[in-house]
C-alpha cells in the first residue's frame, strides 16, 4: 500500500501524483481519460475501458479430426471468452450437423445464421452491459430447487428425463454466469455503473454459481443411480428422507446467500456432521445392495458442496 499527499490546485480541487508502475502496467499516457467512481468512503480509479468492436471479434474452430466432446468443449470457451461470432469449419460437417447445431443451440443467445456443406456460422445477440449476474444466480438457483424435488419423486415417477434436462438448463446458465463475471472483471468500472459490484463481489457470485451448478449435477446423478437399485420401501423411503434434509440444507445456504446473512451460514455449516452420521447409519442399512456405493458417492459429495457454498458466504462476506 502505498500513501500519496494531496496537494491544492486552485481554490476548489486537490491533485494527487499516480504511481509510475500503474500507468505502465495500464499503458497509459499523458492525456488518457481515467474514470472515477465513488464507493462509499473509498474513490476507485480506473483506466477507461475499452470499447470492444464486437463485429469484429470472431473465432475459427476447425473440426475435423475432433470428437463431438472436444468440439463442444472449445465451443464453449470461446462462448465464454465472449466472441460474438462463432465459425466452424471443416469437411466432416456435413456428417456431424445435427450434433454441431446441438452444441451450438445449447448456448444461450447463440444462433446459427448461415450453414453449409463445410461451414457453420452461430452469433450472439446478447448486450453483455444487460446481463445481471445476480438474476442469472437466482434462476439457477430456481431450476435446482425444483431438481431436488423432484428427486424425492424418483420412485414413484419416472421423471429422470426432466431431471436431466434441468441440469441442462443450469449449465447453460452458468456458461453464461462465468462468461458474464469475466466481462465485468474485464470492464470494471462498468460492472460498479451497471450493477454496483466489485471485483470481490463478482468473485463471490462466481463461487456462488459455482457450487450451485455442481450440486444440480450431483442431484441428477443421484437420481440417476438411484432409480435402478432394488431398494424395499423401508429403504427407499429412508433414501428419500435424506434427499429431503439435502433439500431444506440447500434451502437454508441460499436463504443465508440472498440475505448476506453470516450467522445463519454459520449456523446452517454446523448441519454437516449431522448429515454425515446419516449417511453412515444409511450404509449400514442398505451397504450391500448392488449399485449402492455410486449413490452413497454422489451424496456424500452433494453435501459437501452445499457445505463449501456455506463457507463462500461466511469467509466472504
Amino acid at each position: 500500500m502505498e500513501y500519496r499527499r494531496l496537494i491544492s490546485f486552485g481554490k476548489s480541487s486537490f491533485v494527487v501524483s499516480l504511481p509510475k508502475a500503474w500507468i505502465s502496467q495500464n499503458t497509459l499516457k499523458k492525456g488518457d481519460l481515467v474514470y472515477l467512481q465513488e464507493n462509499g468512503p473509498n474513490l476507485l480509479l480506473s483506466k477507461k475501458d475499452k470499447e470492444e468492436k464486437n463485429e469484429e471479434k470472431e473465432k475459427i474452430i476447425y473440426i475435423d479430426g475432433k470428437s463431438d466432446f472436444t468440439i463442444e468443449r472449445e465451443v464453449c470457451s470461446t462462448y465464454i471468452q465472449n466472441y460474438p461470432r462463432i465459425v466452424l469449419r471443416g469437411k466432416e460437417i456435413k456428417n456431424k450437423v445435427k450434433e454441431l447445431q446441438h452444441i451450438v443451440q445449447s448456448l444461450i443467445a447463440l444462433e446459427i445464421m448461415e450453414q453449409t456443406s463445410d461451414t457453420i456460422v452461430a452469433k450472439d445477440f446478447l448486450n453483455m452491459d444487460s446481463v445481471s449476474v445476480e438474476e442469472l444466480i437466482r434462476k439457477m438457483d430456481l431450476v435446482t430447487r425444483t431438481m431436488m424435488k423432484e428427486a424425492q419423486q424418483i420412485f414413484s415417477e419416472d421423471n429422470y428425463e426432466s431431471l436431466n434436462e434441468r441440469d441442462h438448463d443450469v449449465n447453460r446458465l452458468y456458461f453464461l454466469l462465468y462468461r458474464t463475471i469475466l466481462y465485468n472483471l474485464r470492464n470494471p468500472m462498468k460492472a460498479l455503473k451497471n450493477f454496483k459490484l466489485s471485483g470481490l463481489d463478482l468473485l463471490r457470485v462466481h463461487f456462488i454459481g459455482f457450487y450451485i451448478e455442481a450440486i444440480a449435477d450431483e442431484v441428477r446423478r443421484a437420481t440417476r443411480h438411484a432409480r435402478s437399485l432394488k431398494l424395499s420401501a423401508p429403504q427407499q423411503e429412508q433414501l428419500l428422507q435424506y434427499i429431503g434434509k439435502m433439500n431444506e440444507y440447500y434451502l437454508s445456504t441460499m436463504k443465508a446467500a440472498y440475505n448476506k446473512d453470516t450467522e445463519l451460514a454459520l449456523k446452517v455449516s454446523e448441519m454437516k456432521r449431522g448429515h454425515d452420521k446419516e449417511l453412515e447409519a444409511f450404509e449400514d442399512n442398505v451397504g450391500k445392495v448392488p449399485g449402492y456405493n455410486r449413490v452413497l458417492t454422489r451424496l456424500q459429495r452433494m453435501t459437501s458442496l452445499i457445505h463449501n457454498l456455506g463457507r463462500v458466504l461466511y469467509t466472504m462476506e
